[in-house]
Order: structure tokens, then C-alpha cells, then sequence
């Protein structure tokens, strides 16, 4: 058995290698297992098979790739883990995401992920054409303390379709997140590329030279200020690009990290600095960064229609908003 996948070469790809290019629109395989698929014969154009990844394509050209599926032994089980879903149908499912949920598992995580509880609420019925153990249905996932919208599919056909979505970025979404200061300026666009930090793998940093591209446009909605603490900013963040950790690290590197963010913010450091008593007692029962999935659109990977998603800030956000706006 096997999946066959048909990409069609965006202009932006023109004269770009082969291997280098499947990569791009295939982020779930790896630049050497595409390889494989060409030494093997599983990428066609024209339905005929590629021969080398040495190959420049060009605008226009259409391959197909010839995925084998793969028996993909996991100890992830089905567990009964409610779920707060957005919209469901035969080939995706959209979920809101509470903050401390991880999505797939990981390094000591195989449980009480969002997959364990797809798996238990799909009834097993989910894509899993990535090949990945323990990421079944996931084509895009949420940090484990960001809560919000997010989708996952369940028909391989569905997944296939939202991967180039993804990867040509038809796919908009929507953040809110509550910064420790002010942006200057309030609204902009942030274009840094990213990569892991050569100091510590489990983070990400901007560097200028190498990496990723990472882009986020953000607009400041409301400003909460008054004595004895600095400014705090709610914004709306717009990604263009989905980079690990893209809006914490983007907007640390503009000097107003993520209000809770403990790996990119410091926030232990910033709540000493409030003299205001019950400001620094509501800072201080912050739990996680306060970064939130607003909505999430796309074209239905089946139908075609245009979807979008929306959700309520969670309640611990709400509680720092209504506490400044006084309410």
C-alpha cells in the first residue's frame, strides 16, 4: 500500500534542486529520505521516474511522489480526554487547545497528549501519512502552555492537502498575546530568521546568518499602564511563517517578550521590578506565557470552501485584561 502525493511547482521554486524543493512542500520527510524516494523510483514526473535529485524544477512542472505506508508501532494509546472541538467531519477535526497540553509525544511524553485524545475521540481515525510515531493527524501544532485553534486530519487525503496549504501559506492565523512593555513601534512587521540556539537545542533564536525565514506582523490593540509598573501591550500577531516558538522568539528580540514566558522573557526578573503590590501579586500567579491561538482559516481540504475559526481569550488571559481595564 502507499500514498501518492502531487505537488505542482509554485514560481517562487523555480530553479531550485529537486531534494531541496520536496523538502520545502514535504516538511514531515526529511532531505535524505526524499532522496531515498528518488534512488528508489517513487517520484515520477510525467509518470516517469526521476532519476536524479540533481535536477533544477521549474514553474509549473507537476511530481508526483509514491509514499509507502509504513506500520508505525506506537505505545500511544486512545485515552478519554475531553476535548473543546471547534468543528468535525469526516477528514478534519478543529480543536481549541487548552494551555498545558502537549500536542504529540516526545521525549518522556506517551501521554495525555491532544493525539491520545484524538485517537480516543476519532475512534483511531486519523492521517498517518507524515509516517511519524505518535503525531497521527498532526500537520501543525501549538506549544504546550499556547492555547487555541488548531486543526489535524483525519484521511491522509485531507492531510496531503493541508501540507501545501501550509507550505505556500494559505493557511492564515491568528495570535493574541499580552507583552511585558510597549512595542515601538506599536504596529509592525517583524522579518528575523530563526534557528535553534547553539547553546541550549531545546530553544530557538534569531540569527543573522542561516536559519529559517520567520515573519510576524503585529498590531498593539490596548496599552495598560499607570504608576509604579511598565507598560503592558496586548497584541494581535499574524504569521506569514511558521517557525518553532516564531512570535516568542520575535517579539523577545524586540525587547517585549511574552508576559509569562519563562524561557524567552525572564519573568521573574521583570515582576521584581513592579512596585505596585497588587500588580506584582497578580504577575506573580502567572503560570505560562500568555500567548493564545485566536483563529485559524483555510480552505477545506476537500470541498475548497474558505474556513475560519475563531475563539474566546482563555480565562486566565481575560483575568490580567479585565484586572487593568478595571472591570
Amino acid at each position: 500500500m502507499s500514498n501518492i502525493l502531487t505537488f505542482e511547482v509554485d514560481e517562487q521554486f523555480n530553479g531550485v534542486r529537486l531534494d531541496k524543493w520536496l523538502a520545502t512542500v514535504m516538511p514531515d520527510f526529511s532531505r535524505s529520505k526524499i532522496q531515498q524516494f528518488i534512488k528508489n523510483g517513487f517520484i515520477t514526473k510525467n509518470d516517469s521516474p526521476v532519476e536524479s535529485q540533481r535536477i533544477d524544477v521549474a514553474t509549473g512542472e507537476i511530481y508526483s511522489v509514491n509514499v509507502p505506508e509504513e506500520k508505525v508501532e506506537t505505545s500511544l494509546k486512545p485515552e478519554n480526554i475531553p476535548l473543546d472541538i471547534l468543528y468535525e467531519d469526516d477528514d478534519i477535526i478543529v480543536i481549541n487547545k487548552p494551555a498545558g497540553m502537549v500536542v504529540h509525544q516526545g521525549a518522556g511524553v506517551n501521554s495525555g497528549t491532544l493525539v491520545n485524545a484524538l485517537l480516543y475521540h476519532c475512534n483511531g481515525k486519523l492521517s498517518s501519512v507524515g509516517g511519524d510515531v505518535g503525531r497521527q493527524g498532526i500537520v501543525h501544532r501549538l506549544d504546550k502552555d499556547t492555547s487555541g485553534a488548531m486543526m489535524a486530519c483525519k484521511t491522509d487525503k485531507a492531510y496531503s492537502v493541508m501540507q501545501k496549504q501550509f507550505a505556500n501559506h494559505s493557511v492564515k492565523r491568528e495570535y493574541y498575546a499580552l507583552l511585558w512593555g510597549m512595542p515601538n513601534p506599536i504596529s509592525g512587521r517583524i522579518e528575523k530568521n530563526i534557528a535553534r540556539n547553539p547553546h541550549s537545542r531545546q530553544e530557538m533564536t534569531v540569527v543573522y546568518d542561516g536559519g529559517k525565514p520567520a515573519i510576524t506582523n503585529y498590531e498593539t490593540l490596548e496599552v495598560f499602564s499607570g504608576a509604579k509598573f511598565k507598560p503592558l501591550a496586548l497584541v494581535k500577531c499574524l504569521l506569514e511563517t511558521g517557525r518553532t516558538h516564531q512570535i516568542r522568539v520575535h517579539m523577545s528580540s524586540i525587547g517585549t517578550p511574552i508576559l509569562g514566558d519563562s524561557v524567552y522573557g525572564n519573568p521573574q526578573r521583570h515582576i521584581t521590578q513592579v512596585e505596585n503590590e497588587e500588580v506584582r501579586s497578580l504577575l506573580m500567579g502567572i503560570k505560562r506565557q500568555m500567548l493564545h491561538s485566536k483563529n485559524i482559516e483555510f480552505n477545506h481540504p476537500i470541498t475548497g470552501e474558505r474556513m475560519k475559526f475563531e475563539t474566546k481569550l482563555p480565562s486566565d488571559m481575560q483575568e490580567i485584561i479585565d484586572f487593568f481595564r478595571g472591570e
